[in-house]
């Protein structure tokens, strides 16, 4: 068995200019021309998670809700599973109120995007906000239902 390294780090000083470079080999790259990028942060970290992509454009889904049950995570999740979801942040419930964000390997103009958006657009009336944005190289559109 070789030892073979999970991960990677490095420390870096702190200056009023922080910037990060991040050195990716051809294999990290898989043949994608592009990256999505995301970002979390909490008091304690910043996290960021890089994932090759094909496209330039991508669906994020954001969705809050009160008083969930497990009917509504079922049908969120029958809705979602039609869909290659690229990174979830799972599901983040306190005091009974879910917050959720997935990316989807979709744009707006896949047709699969309108039966996105009238799938969720059914679970308005449990949900209290969703929010479908288009994220690209250069701009957000956001869709709220």
């Amino acid at each position: 068995m070789t030892n073979q390294n999970l991960t990677k780090a490095f420390i870096k000083k702190k200056t009023k200019r922080f910037g990060l470079k991040i050195s990716l080999s051809e294999s990290e790259m898989k043949d994608s021309p592009y990256f999505l990028i995301i970002k979390s942060s909490s008091p304690k970290c910043t996290r960021l998670t890089i994932y090759p992509i094909k496209r330039d454009k991508i669906i994020k889904i954001s969705i809050l809700a009160h008083n969930i049950s497990d009917f509504m995570i079922e049908e969120l999740s029958n809705i979602l599973k039609k869909y290659e979801i690229i990174h979830t942040s799972g599901l983040l419930v306190k005091k009974k109120e879910l917050n959720y964000e997935c990316y989807l390997d979709l744009d707006f103009s896949n047709p699969k995007s309108k039966d996105l958006k009238s799938s969720l657009n059914k679970l308005k009336n449990i949900l209290k906000e969703i929010i479908i944005e288009e994220i690209s190289l250069k701009r957000f559109k956001k869709s709220k239902l």
